[in-house]
């Protein structure tokens, strides 16, 4: 039987794009070592869309799979 693949989710605030070296090599001065083996080693998903301007709702969404509003 082939084995399911391990997800890890990781929901930040204030955190952008940007911020991982793996993913903004030419303009990201901190170094990230684990996010970047995280990035490199799987799959980074490179567009999303937040259904609101505040974290509340995404959490909610996250955690229930119903929408916010």
């Amino acid at each position: 039987a082939e084995a399911l693949p391990n997800i890890v989710y990781i929901l930040a605030d204030d955190f952008g794009y940007g911020e991982v070296q793996a993913l903004n090599p030419e303009r990201n001065r901190v170094p990230t070592p684990h996010l970047d083996r995280l990035a490199r080693e799987g799959i980074a998903f490179m567009d999303a869309h937040s259904g609101s301007a505040v974290c509340t709702p995404t959490r909610y969404g996250i955690l229930t799979g119903r929408y916010a509003w």
